[in-house]
């Protein structure tokens, strides 16, 4: 499901400027934003171009969104360029700064993409690993025997990370997910960062242990726990993790 980021910056000069350009409330001006910004996900690349899409087409689609509204469509897209929402260039329309406002989209977009490629190549990988243990064996060598089941020993690594994790139930079924975490191409230390990351944001949040995600949960196939790695371009941990505001660097207006 498709998602796009409202930003509390928003709320400032330039939003002032196209209500006061259109003459509608705020409450208008930010639905036609949020307007505009689900019609890009769809129709803007990365960089906001929408290839194709002229002010024709902008003024269509707003137009089968207003109704009720008293607001011309073609107004409100003069609006927007003229208080530097849509940028008009010699290639064509751009969405202001959509790179900066939806970047969260991105980017899980990208992690999904990523998840998908480690699932990709871990069911390659276990493939080929069944083909080598069902290829038959020939008549002059003698099958080893099988080896004695052993009592379930885990890891070094898994043990930190049990250590580290709030909530100590279903030890094995979570060393199972860890275990296909690891074959996805993560690694002990991001499992234990993340692992250290949720455990204190339980804990400064008083989080009831019922409430607290199961081992198992955590390092399930749809990767919750990513949302407390450290984030890619700063290097930093997650919001949600150390308390700041993930969109403290878009405070100032556009």
């Amino acid at each position: 499901m498709a998602w796009f980021s409202v930003h509390e910056s928003l709320y400032g000069p330039k939003l002032r400027e196209m209500y006061h350009c259109l003459g509608c409330s705020e409450f208008e001006a930010v639905g036609v934003l949020n307007a505009l910004w689900s019609w890009g996900l769809s129709n803007a690349d990365k960089d906001g171009f929408m290839p194709y899409a002229g002010k024709e087409e902008i003024e269509r689609y707003l137009y089968s969104k207003a109704a009720g509204s008293t607001l011309v469509p073609k107004d409100i897209v003069d609006a927007l360029l003229a208080t530097g929402w849509l940028d008009e260039t010699d290639r064509g329309l751009f969405i202001h700064d959509w790179d900066t406002w939806q970047e969260q989209w991105y980017k899980a977009m990208e992690r999904r993409e990523n998840d998908a490629r480690r699932k990709r190549e871990s069911r390659k990988r276990a493939g080929e690993q069944r083909a080598e243990q069902t290829a038959p064996v020939s008549d002059d060598v003698v099958a080893a025997p099988p080896e004695p089941v052993k009592a379930r020993e885990y890891t070094k690594e898994f043990e930190e990370f049990w250590a580290a994790y709030p909530k100590h139930e279903g030890k094995g079924e979570a060393y199972k997910k860890y275990q296909a975490r690891i074959r996805d191409g993560f690694s002990p230390t991001e499992l234990l960062t993340a692992a250290q990351n949720y455990a204190m944001r339980c804990n400064r949040q008083h989080t009831e242990q019922k409430y607290i995600k199961h081992g198992k949960t955590f390092l399930s196939e749809n990767t919750p726990f990513t949302d407390y790695l450290p984030r890619d371009n700063d290097g930093g941990s997650v919001a949600v993790a150390n308390g700041d505001n993930p969109f403290a660097r878009y405070l100032e207006d556009s």
